[in-house]
């Protein structure tokens, strides 16, 4: 229900609207020593508002527009009722592809653009990637760079939430049909969570976000309690591909499958993330996964799952920034 006060308080523009989601643009800023290019996508959860990620100062936007890169912030989901219109996780990574990544390509004139990708927004790009890699092995080059922040990566490996979560989709699969046109309270899915991670991280969580000051906390706290619906075919093909599948794998597998040799990737991994273990994101350096990119680097740092909605970790936002600035 906040979405528009907390959007109207910032410089975005609305680049895309229909009745399921919006796109907001935030423009680089004019005195950035370079103009990038490519843009920014930012490719959001589904499962929590998107103003967090620049509500407060000192945000991954805020870094990316000083040096110079248009962003483009994937917002799904609205305060109505659309999503029980059944949108399924194909219909998501529809829609990024269609509305976000094809026009920008053809905005900027690019053959390939960035993607900033946070928690379940990481698992919608790598769900298109894939399904796209699978009809036509070019596909990956429609993007330059591509980050993860806080994503289920190695979905073989343990995850904060996967036994709560894989509790729910068994309960709720016999009845996924006669639900496909329902949504999913994010206050229910939040109690969900609370199960496995405990009063504990939710403790961690407020503590963390004082200790920024009291107005974090206060819009940390309204950014808990603004309720909305999340689809529920969606909800339920995101818990199969990035849970379920993965549960009984015997191999831990990354979540590209294809031809990505020419995308440079960056991982964030934050070490006190209690929502998507470190376990579960963390990719080892001796393993396959780096030599499928061009190129690849990883960070671990001291943060949780929500530094987005913080000031501070200037040094990690700062990095990545410039690794995406950074000609290859």
């Amino acid at each position: 229900m906040l979405d528009r006060l907390y959007f109207a308080n910032t410089k975005a523009q609305i680049y895309y609207e229909d009745a399921n989601f919006n796109i907001w643009k935030f423009a680089a800023e004019a005195t950035a020593d370079k103009r990038q290019k490519r843009p920014i996508i930012l490719n959001y959860s589904i499962m929590t508002r998107a103003y967090g990620t620049c509500f407060n100062k000192e945000n991954f936007i805020e870094f990316f527009n000083r040096h110079g890169f248009d962003v483009f912030l994937m917002d799904w989901g609205k305060e109505s009722l659309f999503t029980l219109s059944g949108w399924t996780l194909n219909d998501l990574a529809d829609a990024f592809d269609e509305k976000a990544v094809t026009p920008l390509l053809k905005e900027y004139d690019v053959d390939n653009l960035n993607v900033f990708a946070i928690c379940i927004g990481g698992l919608i790009t790598s769900h298109l990637i894939n399904r796209e890699l699978k009809k036509n092995k070019d596909y990956g080059k429609r993007f330059h760079k591509i980050s993860y922040y806080g994503s289920p990566i190695m979905g073989a490996r343990d995850l904060g939430m996967a036994r709560s979560f894989l509790q729910f989709y068994q309960a709720v699969k016999p009845y996924r049909q006669a639900l496909e046109n329902t949504g999913i309270s994010l206050s229910a899915m939040n109690m969900v969570i609370m199960q496995s991670t405990g009063i504990s991280m939710i403790e961690w969580f407020w503590q963390r976000f004082w200790e920024a000051g009291p107005e974090t906390f206060a819009k940390a706290l309204t950014l808990t309690c603004d309720d909305r619906l999340v689809p529920f075919a969606a909800f339920m093909d995101i818990l199969e591909e990035g849970f379920a599948q993965k549960a009984d794998a015997t191999e831990e597998a990354f979540h590209f499958d294809g031809d990505v040799t020419n995308i440079h990737f960056f991982n964030l991994v934050g070490e006190h993330d209690f929502l998507v273990m470190p376990s579960a994101s963390i990719v080892e350096w001796g393993s396959s996964v780096p030599k499928q990119f061009a190129s690849f680097d990883q960070v671990i740092f001291p943060g949780g799952h929500f530094i987005f909605a913080r000031p501070g970790f200037q040094e990690v936002k700062e990095r990545l920034a410039a690794w995406f600035a950074e000609d290859q």
